[in-house]
């Protein structure tokens, strides 16, 4: 890792906390390690308000200098009208703000930043122009992910948005990147999208890391009987997989094992959601829990976690979490990409909902058979994503691009921390 102390300008369109969501998890980890042995900068909106003293407390804390700024959703959809003939895609134009970037040119102006950071390609535009080194946390491959979604969306306004996303980000997204020294990507399958678009940028595996101290393994599966999902349910993704959890796989396991509790935890319940679970058949049977201070509790008493995953594109970071957890996962080919393990072996995979049903009964019947496949999918979590491989990963790539820096007397500049908050 290179040694010297960095001035870092961190950008992010969301707040990293509460730490809900794999994005803000990721966010936050990136900015804790970065703040250890750098001087760090961080610049992001706070959707619908300005950030609590709570989430501001959380970021300070970490020795970081916080620029907060509130995003209002109608305000910023009305702003990606004026995008309709251009080039930029809704997701990329929903946040763009005059004021944001303002202030992220302001402190360029003050400041001779070393390294620049874009986390998610919603803040490239930012920075995308400015002398520094830059790395763009991309993620995913938003092309494939906007196609696959239009793929298995059933509504028309759904498809009709990912139509014109995947019309725009087809020229955005590799263009993007070649303003960038190195963009990040959590899987191999999403490297090997983004090269098909653009062969010659620089790409680099960064996937996602689980704190195996927060998520620690229950291997016991004695008396354990419960079916569980989690995610934030008022996504569309989610929102999708519960549906299908509720009318297709849940009825298929209730024929066989008419006693098992379907759990879906997870804040704002859509109220589709809602009715499907309180018009289930079998009253009680499925549980919508809604936001719980502590998944881990969730993940270490269930017996099965049931993710019929449909396209898309990334890392299932909740994958991550039950599997850290010693909760054996059903899922889909395409739902545990990104992570180095064996169907059949660390999971069981289900290229249909009766395949699905099928394994989820299968693992309902046999303790044995959970306990070994939540042992052997731990020991891949703890191999591959904990933070600190992660993190070695990312000095890695700063070092590839950041030369080292040496002021006039040999020895590092220190910086005093700074701490702002933006209203």
């Amino acid at each position: 890792m290179n040694q010297s102390r960095l001035k870092i300008l961190f950008l992010s369109p969301r707040f990293p906390f509460p730490l809900i969501g794999g994005d803000h998890v990721k966010c936050y980890h990136l900015l804790k390690h970065l703040s250890t042995n750098h001087d760090v900068t961080f610049v992001t909106f706070n959707h619908g308000e300005n950030p609590t003293q709570e989430q501001i407390k959380s970021i300070e804390d970490l020795g970081v200098r916080l620029v907060a700024m509130p995003l209002y959703p109608y305000k910023a959809a009305l702003g990606c009208l004026r995008t309709l003939f251009t080039d930029m895609p809704l997701e990329i134009a929903f946040y763009y703000s005059d004021a944001f970037a303002e202030v992220v040119e302001k402190l360029c102006t003050e400041n001779e930043f070393d390294l620049g950071i874009s986390f998610f390609m919603r803040s490239a535009e930012y920075i995308r122009h400015k002398n520094f080194p830059k790395i763009l946390v991309a993620e995913d491959c938003r092309t494939m992910y906007q196609q696959r979604s239009f793929e298995v969306s059933s509504s028309f306004k759904q498809k009709l948005v990912r139509w014109w996303e995947v019309r725009k980000l087809r020229k955005y997204e590799p263009w993007i990147v070649n303003d960038f020294d190195r963009t990040t990507l959590v899987t191999r399958e999403d490297i090997t999208a983004m090269q098909r678009q653009n062969a010659y940028a620089d790409y680099r595996l960064l996937t996602n890391g689980v704190d195996l101290s927060e998520y620690p393994a229950n291997l016991s599966h004695e008396g354990r009987q419960t079916v569980l999902f989690a995610g934030k349910l008022n996504v569309w993704a989610n929102e999708m997989m519960v549906k299908s959890i509720i009318k297709d796989i849940a009825p298929k396991v209730h024929v066989s094992m008419p006693d098992t509790v379907f759990q879906i935890v997870g804040a704002n319940p859509t109220k589709t959601i809602i009715q499907l679970a309180e018009n289930y058949p079998l009253k009680g049977h499925i549980q919508i829990v809604g936001t719980v201070p502590r998944l881990q509790e969730y993940y270490q008493k269930a017996a099965v976690f049931i993710h019929p995953h449909s396209g898309a594109s990334g890392i299932q970071n909740k994958l991550l979490e039950a599997m850290a957890s010693g909760c054996p996962v059903v899922t889909t080919p395409t739902g545990a990409q990104g992570i180095p393990v064996v169907a059949g072996r660390d999971y069981l995979i289900g290229k249909n909902i009766g395949e699905l049903a099928e394994n989820v009964i299968s693992l309902l019947k046999n303790q044995g058979l959970r306990e070994t496949i939540a042992k052997n999918a731990r020991l891949q979590i703890e191999k591959h994503h904990s933070w600190e491989a992660i993190y070695e990963a990312f000095d890695t790539i700063i070092d590839e691009i950041v030369p080292q820096p040496i002021s006039s007397n040999g020895k590092e500049s220190v910086l005093e921390n700074v701490y702002e908050h933006h209203k």
